[in-house]
């Protein structure tokens, strides 16, 4: 016998076996090293699959904590927003109630502006009274006998102001050293002063009314001038007591009456 032995190799028979009516059966050999091949193999590919699933559950694992983090930091962002919009909500409210308020103050000083504006004051500073014309007939044939008395009326008459009927002017008649003065704020827009006639101020109001103060004596206000309500524009005298006075309104005379407020 021997003493070199001969390693024996361990084979495994598979048998494969039909339940067909004719039997027949197969007979697969696998040697030990081919089964401990595929063994490994399997061994390997279940070690990777579960480094693999560990792995991605990891990655799984951070990404859902990432989003949880996000998604924490979005709603205290939206929240914050929330509180920033109801801020600002607040202040827009605040803003357009404030910016009402001074459209409402704005539209009230207009129209305290407009109405200081309108010549509805007295055009004298003192007490005066309207002139009332009459008419007077005279008889024919008794002119030659009153020529001297005709005579001093006319010189009379020379400084008296007749009322403008188209103008629907108004005669005032004043005491010595009373003013004649401006019935609002305005622009003097022409004034007049001739030896021998009518001298007069005209007041351009800016909204469409315009005023017109005829008197006898001289204008103390330039033209060009800006004048305040109440501005004297001429000095009444003894020889310029009567003061016309007109009012237009865009270009069309209106009784002065039906504007003027007397007060007192």
């Amino acid at each position: 016998m021997s003493t070199n032995l001969r390693k024996r190799k361990i084979t495994y028979t598979v048998m494969i076996v039909s339940d067909a009516p004719v039997a027949n059966h197969r007979k697969l050999h696998i040697r030990t090293g081919a089964f401990a091949v595929v063994g490994f193999v399997l061994f390997v590919a279940v070690i990777c699959y579960a480094v693999y699933t560990t792995i991605t559950m990891v990655g799984t694992r951070d990404r859902s904590s990432r989003q949880i983090e996000q998604i924490v930091q979005l709603k205290e962002s939206n929240e914050q927003l929330l509180a920033e919009n109801e801020t600002l909500g607040s202040k827009v409210a605040s803003l357009e109630e404030s910016l009402s308020q001074k459209e409402a103050q704005e539209y009230e000083l207009l129209a305290a502006h407009e109405e200081n504006y309108l010549p509805k004051g007295f055009p004298m500073s003192g007490a005066a009274q309207i002139k009332e014309e009459t008419a007077q007939t005279e008889d024919a044939a008794g002119e030659d006998a009153e020529d001297a008395e005709d005579a001093e009326d006319e010189q009379d008459e020379a400084v008296k102001i007749v009322a403008k009927e188209e103008w629907k002017e108004v005669i005032f008649v004043a005491a010595q050293d009373t003013k004649v003065v401006a019935t609002a704020p305005g622009t003097v827009k022409e004034t007049r002063e001739a030896e021998g006639e009518v001298s007069y101020v005209i007041i351009d109001h800016g909204n469409g009314y315009v005023t017109t103060y005829r008197n006898q004596g001289t204008p103390i206000v330039e033209e060009g001038s800006q004048v305040l309500k109440g501005v004297a524009l001429f000095l009444v005298g003894e020889d310029n007591t009567e003061t016309g006075y007109s009012i237009q309104k865009d270009g069309n005379y209106i009784d002065p009456m039906e504007m003027i407020e007397i007060k007192g």
